[in-house]
């Protein structure tokens, strides 16, 4: 049974979709973000659709790189070069926080050149959300002060009723069955006869994050029930590979290991292990727009926090062993110095683990489909 044409999968191949288009018919407003540090809960508790932005399908930056150098990441660029050419014209919200210099820079940008372009007369409103770059007490609390002000701000740029404790209370139910789901069928993907591929899960995972929540997770129930009845897939032929690093949002990239003779049977991605893995926790001393930050600001990070790198290493030894892997591809985009500095650190850590290490630069599109293809061939051969 393929998934190839499944209606929610598809959802991952395009930017915007009929969910949307149904949720603005009803006077709803959408608001694309970027990092998974955005509390997502809080947007959909203020009736707001949480969009993460994307620039799945774009193999061109010309316009994007008008304004941003070559040696800035490339899914930055691409995601510029789209909202110039109005792919994002549909967003009644703009969210940005200090994920990367690179991603922040959007922030400008989109104000002087996106959303202020001839002919351009829609009112999108803008919001900037900082985050410290280390794991403290003091710095929860600064995170939590600037959540509470985002809050303040959305209610008063949309002219919202209030965010009460009862709505964010619902959102993070609703919230946590969608991580809850999305762990059940992780496991389906790395148990030792699998039943969906890893470009399978990215697509899952990528459709999930366009659509309201409350739909995703019916899908993602049937999802789940026809993965469970479905036939095993034949991995005999091929390694078992865990894929670390820079976003993916393409399946090209995760289709590519896989034809070459590798299996995804696990990811340490933020469209993937990093963003379903923590659940807000259910306190009663605590108001849940803190839980929400709570969750955000000490769940599973990514190498934007600073001194936080052994908790990352300690995850992806895990899940070697959970996922029965046979070798790690480290990846990262041109010019991230956050990957790349967590990358150069697992391939001399993980050597620990007797196992075999890849790792690569890329752009976000594949221009260099051939190197890239050769080298992953000759890696897992290696194996």
């Amino acid at each position: 049974m393929s998934l190839n044409n499944d209606p929610f999968l598809l959802i991952s191949k395009s930017i915007k979709n009929s969910y949307i288009d149904d949720w603005q018919k009803k006077g709803k407003k959408v608001v694309g973000f970027y990092c998974t540090y955005i509390p997502e809960e809080l947007l959909y508790a203020a009736d707001l659709l949480p969009f993460r932005i994307r620039a799945t399908g774009n193999k061109d930056t010309d316009l994007g790189d008008i304004y941003m150098v070559r040696f800035t990441c490339s899914f930055v660029r691409a995601t510029l070069d789209m909202a110039l050419r109005g792919i994002y014209d549909f967003l009644d919200g703009f969210l940005v926080c200090n994920s990367c210099d690179h991603s922040r820079r959007m922030f400008e940008l989109f104000d002087l050149k996106v959303f202020n372009r001839e002919n351009f007369k829609k009112k999108v409103q803008r919001f900037y959300l900082a985050l410290p770059h280390i794991i403290t007490d003091e710095g929860f609390e600064w995170y939590k002060k600037e959540v509470e002000e985002l809050k303040e701000e959305l209610e008063q740029n949309f002219k919202l009723n209030e965010i009460t404790n009862e709505k964010l209370t619902r959102s993070i139910e609703i919230y946590n069955e969608n991580r809850k789901l999305l762990r059940e069928i992780h496991k389906l993907r790395i148990q030792n006869n699998p039943k969906l591929t890893g470009s399978e899960a990215l697509q899952i995972n990528m459709a999930n994050s366009s659509i309201p929540k409350d739909i995703a997770n019916e899908e993602l129930k049937r999802i789940k029930n026809l993965l469970t009845k479905r036939e095993d897939i034949d991995i005999s032929n091929k390694k078992r590979i865990l894929l670390v690093g820079s976003v993916v949002d393409n399946i090209e990239f995760t289709e590519l290991i896989e034809n070459s003779g590798g299996f995804l049977a696990s990811d340490v991605l933020c469209f993937g292990t990093r963003n379903f893995m923590d659940d807000v926790e259910f306190e009663t001393k605590k108001f849940p727009l803190e839980r929400i930050t709570k969750r955000l600001y000490y769940r599973l990070s990514c190498p934007r926090m600073m001194d936080d790198h052994q908790r990352r290493l300690d995850f992806v030894k895990e899940e070697i062993k959970r996922a029965n892997i046979e070798g790690v591809i480290l990846q990262r985009i041109n010019n991230c110095d956050l990957h790349g500095c967590d990358n150069m650190l697992f391939t001399h850590e993980l050597k620990d683990l007797d196992i075999p290490v890849l790792n690569m630069d890329r752009e976000f599109y594949q221009a260099d489909t051939t190197r890239l293809q050769t080298h992953i061939e000759a890696f897992l051969e290696m194996i």
